[in-house]
């Protein structure tokens, strides 16, 4: 997957004789908060709503506007369009030809989509949440677990809980109903924080639970 497969190329740039009011109300209705400026089909740079914002006069022209050069090449990957996005905090970010042409622009919404698609949203399934010490992660002892009860990984994402310095794993799996992974992680000591089911399995797994403390407080 590479930049060139997410360009959107109808959105509209800005020319540097375009003033700053409408600068501001083509962001007003495309929802942005940056749009490109181009003079013919070469990029000049990203005007940030922050900027014309702060402007005393919103009747100046954007050549008299500071312009950020923030853009990503054709063949960038979307980790590298995800970095720059959350970085300088973009709702765009032009895509440019290595002599400065201008292509179009990836949208946050494009973004979300491919993610969507990349983590099977719409595929039936489960996700656990697990918790663990980074040091005890090994993805081939997690896919044996999954093996083992017939599972398949359709998407796995960590990250590090910013307070405990523990990693936590969301994974999505292709039985709708999870119970017997679950039982495995935990079996192996692993600490599942969440799990989201079809609805009515989750239920019945619940009820299975509270009727074994039941059974051993009766004992």
């Amino acid at each position: 997957m590479w930049t060139k497969d997410f360009i959107t190329k109808e959105f509209p740039a800005l020319k540097k004789t375009d003033k700053a009011a409408f600068a501001l109300s083509v962001m007003d209705d495309l929802k942005v908060r940056d749009l490109p400026v181009v003079a013919g089909d070469i990029y000049q740079g990203l005007l940030l709503e922050k900027d014309l914002l702060a402007l005393p006069d919103p009747s100046v022209s954007v050549h008299e506007l500071t312009l950020y050069a923030l853009s990503i090449g054709e063949l960038g990957h979307l980790h590298e369009i995800m970095e720059r996005m959350l970085r300088y905090h973009l709702t765009i970010l032009p895509v440019v030809s290595p002599k400065g042409h201008y292509k179009g622009v990836i949208t946050r919404d494009k973004v979300f989509d491919v993610l969507a698609g990349l983590c099977n949203a719409e595929a039936a399934g489960s996700v656990v949440v697990l918790e663990l010490l980074p040091r005890d992660y090994a993805l081939s002892d997690i896919a044996r677990i999954m093996e083992a009860n017939n599972a398949h990984v359709l998407n796995l994402l960590s990250n590090t809980d910013p307070v405990t310095g523990r990693l936590v794993l969301t994974i999505k799996i292709d039985l709708e109903d999870a119970t017997p992974v679950i039982r495995s992680f935990e079996r192996f000591n692993y600490t599942v924080l969440h799990h989201f089911m079809e609805k009515g399995k989750n239920d019945e797994a619940l009820q299975h639970r509270i009727d074994e403390l039941l059974y051993y407080m009766n004992m």
